[in-house]
């Protein structure tokens, strides 16, 4: 457990860094998130809309694809030994792979997540079950120990992809995938799939909602700041802590060769 918790902490302070070691990158990436968060919002000039309306939405996919790319790219490039955050050159190889992890995700998270919604209320109806309360709390605890079990294969496959040139095929063979999860160990994917989910999910949130409602800093950069600077903070380092727990200890003698 010791070990463990030594090189969890390792793992994170070198995502820290990771995630700051570039400002140009990050900046970019910033840049990325921020357009396909508002570039939406285009559509109020209804004058225009039409066939620019056709090419912002086309604008808007490519970008989301690739800022989805670029965190496969991390990944891939971490288990690779890459100790710099890697640039956005290639940005139609980078689009690719966006499609490629997106396919993913939908097979390995949203449609097993939609099937248990409507199995656990077919399940609920067809027996007329009725916990009060406890049917909630019930609930939500299932849907909590599915959403990480599935993360958790989710992210073995991202891994896979990462040892096979991104290869959708690879994510897709589950022999190979429960075999990495099983190499990187259970625990760690546990533990780093709880992180970025309470990362994501729960701290962005919170600082999103904090910067919105400080007075006199204005929604507006509030938004700027969040999109621009703490979003592309926590993709980087969520997908560094990732690839990190799928790279082979160091001996001390290599770490002070990389000082």
């Amino acid at each position: 457990m010791q070990v463990f918790s030594v090189k969890l902490k390792s793992i994170i302070k070198d995502s820290i860094f990771y995630s700051v070691s570039d400002w140009r990158n990050f900046l970019v990436l910033g840049l990325i998130l921020f357009l396909t968060d508002h570039i939406i919002g285009l559509d109020d000039f209804s004058p225009l809309w039409g066939l620019f309306g056709f090419l912002i939405i086309i604008i808007l996919l490519f970008l989301s694809f690739m800022e989805v790319g670029y965190g496969f790219r991390i990944v891939e490039e971490t288990v690779q030994g890459s100790t710099r955050p890697p640039s956005f050159h290639h940005p139609l190889n980078l689009f690719t792979h966006g499609i490629k992890e997106s396919v993913i995700l939908i097979v390995y998270f949203i449609i097993p997540v939609i099937l248990f919604i409507f199995g656990f209320a077919e399940i609920v109806d067809m027996t007329n079950l009725d916990f009060g309360p406890l049917n909630t709390y019930l609930t939500i605890i299932i849907a909590l120990f599915f959403f990480l079990c599935f993360n958790i294969t989710m992210q073995g496959a991202i891994l896979t992809m990462a040892h096979h040139e991104g290869s959708l095929r690879w994510g897709f063979n589950l022999t190979h995938v429960f075999r990495k999860i099983r190499s990187v160990g259970l625990k760690n994917m546990v533990v780093v799939s709880f992180i970025t989910i309470v990362i994501l999910y729960i701290v962005r949130g919170l600082i999103f909602d904090t910067l919105h409602g400080i007075p006199y800093l204005g929604s507006t950069v509030g938004d700027v700041i969040s999109t621009v600077l703490i979003a592309p903070f926590l993709m980087i380092f969520t997908t560094r802590l990732l690839g990190l727990i799928d790279v082979p200890d160091k001996s001390p003698d290599e770490e002070i060769n990389d000082l």
